[in-house]
This record gives C-alpha cells, sequence and structure tokens, in this order.
C-alpha cells in the first residue's frame, strides 16, 4: 500500500539567502510491534524506516526513523534557500511500502 505524502515548505516563497523548513507528513499507522489488538495477539511491527530528501534529483538530507515513531507523523528539516528547484520526498516503511511527495521551491 502505497504511503500517502505531503510536502510543504515554510515559509512558501522564501528570499534568497533565508532558512526555511521542509514539512513532511506521512499518513501512517506506525506500529511498534509491542502493542496486542482486541483479542490479545501482538500487531506486527510496521513503521517508516527511511526518509529520504532530494533537490533536483541530488539526496540533501536522510533520516532512519525507529519503530517508536508516531502515527502520522511530522517530519522536518532546515534549508537554506539558493536557488529555485523542486523537492522530492521519498519514504519507505518495513514492509517495503513506499510513499513519495515533491514540493516546488521558489524565492520571493
Amino acid at each position: 500500500m502505497a504511503i500517502r505524502t505531503i510536502v510543504r515548505l515554510t515559509p512558501a516563497k522564501p528570499k534568497a539567502g533565508e532558512n526555511f523548513k521542509l514539512q513532511v507528513v506521512a499518513q501512517h499507522p506506525n506500529e511498534p510491534g509491542t502493542r496486542r489488538d482486541a483479542e490479545g495477539k501482538i500487531i506486527p511491527a510496521k513503521y517508516i524506516n527511511q526518509v529520504e530528501v532530494y533537490f533536483e534529483g541530488e539526496k540533501v538530507a536522510e533520516a532512519k526513523p525507529g519503530p517508536s515513531t508516531s502515527a502520522n507523523p511530522l517530519y522536518g528539516f532546515m534549508f537554506k534557500a539558493e536557488k529555485a528547484g523542486t523537492f522530492t520526498v521519498k519514504l519507505k516503511d518495513t514492509d517495503g511500502d513506499t510513499g513519495e511527495g515533491t514540493a516546488k521551491l521558489e524565492l520571493a
């Protein structure tokens, strides 16, 4: 199943040289493998374990979240606005499911 991925920039149009935040929201249950269902059976672990951020095709950031991440997590990355372009964020979970989202960086 695909991971729904929403990517946004704050501020939406930073000035050249200004810092901005790239935020990623992933719609994912992130089960740690320690919870039990109504029948007392362990719910298998399934969580996002890889977040990669690319700018114009070049990897610029990476995170390796663990099983303690909450459901529907929000990830944030700080960057400096240097030139306009497109960010692509790729997510992967422990079952191999993936998600991808993009955001265009436009300078004010």
